[in-house]
């Protein structure tokens, strides 16, 4: 990090104001959590790359909501399921703000995206609203065409080269979400417009790398001028928001060249903007609707590839499951056919299946954080304005209390039995978000995501490489890499 030692005095300055200020006025205490280093807080003890697992372990000692200090942010940890419901869903008008960024939200001009986007903002409810019409189920529906097409690739290309099913599962999800948000067909290998949305990701995790950037956690830093010494962020910032600002555009761009033309193809984005009424939209509508169609492969692409490719791993490692759910869809569509979205509906073991793969290997095993608006207190504590508030989804998704042998994968666990045991908490619940920031699309995912698992069961026999083996029943041998999304 290129920082010098004027710009950390000034950022402990700050930090020394900052604690003077808020000093003394609490009565009641924020909730426990490991000891804070006076600067640093706690940035030492947390994993690189298992954050959620030492979160887990944390909340054995300090409870089930926990709080600690990155330098001079607050962060608290929600490991509980009540809690997670209590604070997120039922006071979602308080708690589904984001985090600031200010080096991705503000001098990398990222604030009005649809994930970063304060809650209180109009444009919020507008993004929500556009995408929840345009990825419902109706609408869903209506793209089958465009899903058991891209199926079809999908399964050609494992057949050719199975083993990089891991480039052929994300090319697949971004050529779905392509078509549907902007009527644009993935054809080459190395596709320009794939190319621009992944490096417009990359720019983005890059820019909200925990810790790197010290202006995040010191504000008053973005007025340092970006000749002085330690400024290296500002210089960053201003190349990657002219690239932002232009890798954003180019889809929009190329769909409003084919529909003058009349190319344009049926899409999220064209049926917003040719409304059934034939009124023109406004510019700002325009925008709107631009930043909500590249909200979609945001949202879509990088969650579709995790939870396939823990899918394929997962059967890899318990071949009795694999061969139960084949049979099952062999069953529904047959031999003589690939299975198609009209099937779905029918596969009840599959659908445990999906249901235990983002049970055990949740995609976002710490939920994009929240950010509480107000002070609040909850189970005697407090929880600090503009706290940024997490919930760990790996925790409550591995909890004894709630999922009997958690470590095991067993699809049954979401299916009625003639015993009458009960069917336990579906994962759902946690794998799509919170609140007012609950995935608007999930629908869509998980129609995706059926389709592509009964395809490639109905056609391949998935196994481990030889001369591994397997733990019986368990996968504590599966590991996993960190980031917003496995």
């Amino acid at each position: 990090m290129d920082l010098t030692y004027i710009t950390y005095s000034i950022a402990l300055l700050f930090f020394l104001f900052a604690t003077y200020v808020r000093r003394g006025h609490k009565t009641i205490p924020v909730p426990p959590g490991p000891r804070s280093w006076r600067f640093s807080g706690v940035v030492h003890l947390i994993s690189k790359h298992h954050p959620w697992i030492s979160f887990a372990r944390w909340s054995e000692k300090y409870g089930p909501i926990m709080s600690f200090r990155v330098y001079n942010q607050t962060i608290v940890v929600l490991n509980s399921a009540k809690a997670i419901h209590d604070l997120l869903d039922k006071r979602a008008a308080l708690y589904s703000d984001r985090p600031r960024s200010w080096m991705l939200h503000d001098l990398c001009g990222r604030r009005d995206t649809v994930f970063n986007i304060p809650a209180t903002n109009g444009r919020h409810r507008k993004y929500r609203s556009l995408i929840q019409t345009g990825l419902n189920q109706r609408a869903t529906l209506s793209y089958a065409p465009v899903l058991e097409k891209e199926l079809a690739v999908l399964l050609q290309r494992l057949k050719n080269a199975p083993e990089s099913y891991q480039e052929h599962i994300r090319r697949n999800a971004a050529a779905v979400i392509m078509r549907v948000a902007y009527g644009y067909s993935v054809t080459e290998e190395n596709d320009f417009f794939v190319r621009t949305a992944e490096e417009a990701s990359q720019i983005s995790g890059l820019a909200m790398a925990p810790g790197r950037w010290l202006v995040n956690y010191f504000p008053l830093l973005r007025f340092v001028p970006s000749w002085f010494p330690g400024a290296g962020f500002h210089r960053q910032a201003t190349i990657w928001r002219k690239e932002l600002n232009a890798l954003s555009g180019i889809p929009h761009q190329w769909l409003r060249d084919q529909m003058a033309a009349g190319t344009d193809n049926d899409c999220f984005t064209t049926r917003l903007l040719k409304p059934s009424g034939g009124k023109a939209v406004s510019a700002d509508e325009e925008d709107i609707i631009k930043w909500a169609a590249g909200g979609l492969y945001a949202g879509a692409a990088d969650t579709t590839f995790s939870a396939l490719t823990s899918f394929v791993l997962l059967m890899a490692v318990h071949p009795d499951i694999q061969d139960h759910a084949r049979s099952e869809i062999i069953e529904i569509v047959g031999a003589d056919r690939s299975p198609c979205v009209g099937d779905l509906s029918r596969f009840v073991y599959l659908a445990a299946v999906l249901k235990e793969v983002l049970r055990i290997a949740p995609v976002a095993p710490l939920a994009m954080p929240h950010q509480v608006i107000q002070e609040d207190e909850y189970d005697g504590y407090t929880i600090p304005k503009h706290a940024t508030v997490m919930a760990n989804v790996w925790s409550i998704m591995h909890d004894e209390e709630i999922y009997h042998e958690p470590l095991v994968f067993d699809p049954t666990r979401f299916i009625s039995s003639k015993s009458g045991s009960s069917v336990q908490l579906d994962p759902r619940t946690y794998s799509f978000g919170f609140g007012r920031r609950t995935c608007p699309g999930s629908y869509f995912a998980e129609t995706s995501m059926l389709l592509i698992m009964a395809g490639i069961l109905s056609q391949f026999k998935i196994s481990l490489p030889h001369k591994e083996t397997a733990t019986p029943g368990r996968v504590r041998a599966l590991e996993y890499t960190s980031g917003i999304t496995r």
